[in-house]
């Protein structure tokens, strides 16, 4: 297969689609058959940049071997320097992981499958959460499965994230203003007590609410 070929089932968006222009966001009930077995055979391929762009795409669709395979890959380590921050320059690999695995369980949810998605992306996304910790890549969108979808089996890990970025604000400024807004919202005893052991306001961070 050509690359022509391959850049078309990773980036074409089909005839009767008009309400997305990103693949990514294709419903999998509109994605051609053909390109659908295509996809999944090229999971077999050695290039590692092309596993990992058929892989997120497939995931992000609701489809499990995509899914598995970009579990793999991201459980292995084997996902580093993939995509870089259009700014800054950092490894931003993670941060589009952590969106096709969101993407995943709300495809399935849509299908009634979401309590066992909710069990098969729970590893996965812990891995980003820790690996978040020392990485410069944003974790917001699992504070939208806590906020909106009470997905509090997270909560513990993001406490561990805040307590540990919190230590270097010149690091990770926007992460902390972050974590700091989750958890005003639902638990800002723990926040009150993080300020306090690091010596740190609301202020520093551009919040104001009071505690």
């Amino acid at each position: 297969m050509n690359k022509s070929e391959i850049d078309t089932l990773l980036y074409s968006i089909p005839d009767n689609v008009d309400y997305t222009e990103i693949p990514d966001e294709i419903d999998l009930e509109d994605v051609p058959i053909e390109r659908l077995k295509k996809l999944i055979a090229l999971l077999e391929v050695d290039d590692e940049s092309l596993l990992f762009d058929v892989s997120r795409l497939l995931t992000s669709w609701g489809v499990r071997e995509g899914f598995d395979t970009l579990r793999s890959l991201l459980m292995n380590n084997r996902l580093q320097g993939m995509i870089q921050h259009r700014l800054h320059g950092y490894d931003d690999t993670y941060k589009h992981v952590l969106d096709s695995i969101i993407s995943y369980w709300a495809s399935l949810s849509d299908l009634g499958q979401g309590a066992k998605a909710r069990q098969e992306i729970f590893e996965p996304i812990s891995k980003i959460i820790k690996d978040s910790n020392l990485q410069s890549f944003e974790i917001s969108r699992v504070f939208y499965l806590i906020l909106r979808k009470r997905f509090y089996e997270y909560i513990p890990l993001l406490k561990e994230h805040l307590e540990i970025i919190i230590k270097k604000p010149e690091d990770n400024y926007w992460k902390i203003k972050d974590a700091l807004d989750l958890f005003l919202k639902i638990d800002p005893e723990f926040v009150k007590v993080v300020l306090n052991n690091n010596s740190k306001t609301l202020a520093d961070f551009g919040l104001n609410e009071n505690l």
